[in-house]
């Protein structure tokens, strides 16, 4: 608990610096953010920083997309238009597949992706090489390092799992023709999705979403 003596130092700060604090704090807890509203006129006008709300953290409702269209208007509208990776990535899965718009929703996720959001990253890249777009989704899983190690992208995908948990998605027939596509050679045990190589890795994991959402 910060003592007088300690808010008056912060409060000292210059504004910018001070929001850059606060970016900070709000990248991994929207509740201290939450509070600093009340702890001082100063403090609270400096929460308004625009990095804040880029920064903000919305694990809670990444995992429950759906919650953001009875709730957390304003809070998400104020992040999206301070380009909150996490806020393009709820706007995406919203728009793909509970509006069924490819476009706005790929729009979004390819915004959470460029924001440097993981889950974002590997959503938008597996939608893409569901889609067709069979270059640019293999750019963008790529990019999580899979080649090298593949923990980061497999964290990535029990996560993209418990964001789609709720929501009713029905499988496209352009899905499964574009895992066709992407077919690799039989040695590559295709029943077996946890043993990957370059050849095969896409292909599995364009397979184990299709399987989830059927």
């Amino acid at each position: 608990m910060a003592t007088p003596n300690n808010l008056s130092q912060l409060e000292s700060l210059p504004q910018d610096l001070l929001g850059e604090i606060l970016s900070r704090v709000a990248s991994s807890s929207r509740e201290d953010i939450r509070n600093c509203l009340t702890v001082s006129r100063t403090i609270s006008e400096a929460v308004q920083d625009d990095r804040v709300f880029k920064n903000l953290s919305l694990r809670q409702q990444a995992m429950n997309p759906l919650s953001t269209y009875g709730r957390y208007h304003q809070l998400m509208e104020r992040c999206l238009r301070s380009e909150n990776p996490a806020a393009h990535f709820i706007e995406g899965i919203k728009h793909f597949f509970v509006q069924d718009s490819t476009t706005m929703g790929l729009f979004h996720l390819k915004k959470s992706s460029e924001g440097s959001y993981d889950n974002g990253t590997y959503l938008y890249g597996l939608l893409l090489l569901c889609t067709g777009n069979r270059q640019e989704g293999r750019m963008s899983l790529r990019s999580l390092g899979w080649e090298v190690n593949k923990r980061r992208a497999d964290r990535c995908w029990r996560a993209t799992r418990l964001s789609l948990r709720n929501i009713i998605i029905i499988p496209k027939n352009e899905y499964t023709a574009n895992l066709t596509m992407n077919r690799p050679p039989q040695n590559c045990h295709l029943d077996d999705l946890d043993t990957r190589c370059r050849r095969c890795y896409y292909y599995k994991q364009m397979r184990k979403f299709i399987a989830f959402i059927q």
